[in-house]
């Protein structure tokens, strides 16, 4: 262990946090993934779509903050800038595209986009933006959903759906203009339910994404988006 004395015992650094967007994802059942990989399969699908979520952030904004660590995946913008709402849009852009490529391997995600105080650098991830982002994301999240803070809702709404339980939750669909990124959905909720469909606990929070992605998508068709509805023949077949 160092040992310091005299002034060695203060730090040399003057880092100080500022505020960001930041957004939290989590792999839903990555911990099984992970531990189910003897082959490392599944590491190199992770690896290939996380570099592709952090070269697209270096195209798409130079100053984004990005740390990945297992099946986590962290984010951060400056907002305590002209470009705040801009940034916050950055964030909400590359979230989705992200889930999006995720659902196109199978894979679904949940977390959490809030606002607040952050540092990062190549060893530390610190602030209490930070804190409230995980703490949503383990505690309140719950579905393959990203919840937000209700500021970041009220300032970009169209961004966002009220849930039932009183959370905003970011639209995974709103940049599914075509049909590719939506089949992929539809496609992996199915073949997941079909594949936990022993599993309680797993098929509730699978369901509770179908039941979600026929609402929204019902909505959605109102204003003349061409969507098929997952149907509950669908459903029997996958569950049966």
């Amino acid at each position: 262990m160092t040992q310091r004395t005299g002034d060695a015992r203060f730090p040399r650094t003057n880092y100080k946090t500022s505020q960001h967007c930041i957004a939290y994802l989590d792999m839903l059942g990555g911990k099984n993934v992970i531990c189910n990989d003897p082959q490392s399969e599944h590491l190199n699908k992770i690896n290939m779509i996380f570099y592709d979520a952090l070269e697209e952030s270096k195209m798409f904004a130079s100053d984004v903050f990005v740390k990945i660590f297992s099946d986590n995946i962290l984010l951060a913008m400056p907002t305590d800038n002209d470009n705040r709402k801009q940034n916050i849009e950055k964030i909400i852009g590359l979230v989705n595209n992200i889930i999006s490529e995720m659902a196109d391997y199978g894979y679904l995600m949940r977390g959490a986009i809030t606002e607040g105080d952050f540092f990062g650098n190549n060893i530390i991830a610190y602030g209490n933006g930070l804190v409230e982002a995980v703490l949503l994301e383990e505690e309140y999240a719950i579905y393959p959903r990203v919840i937000v803070q209700k500021e970041i809702a009220k300032l970009l709404p169209h961004y966002f759906y009220s849930c039932e339980d009183g959370w905003a939750m970011l639209n995974p669909y709103i940049f599914s203009i075509g049909s590719y990124d939506f089949i992929n959905f539809r496609q992996t909720f199915l073949t997941k339910l079909k594949n936990n469909k022993a599993n309680e606990k797993v098929r509730q929070k699978i369901m509770w994404a179908i039941n979600n992605f026929n609402a929204i998508n019902k909505a959605m068709r109102q204003v003349g988006a061409l969507r098929s509805l997952i149907t509950r023949e669908e459903l029997d077949k996958a569950i049966k």
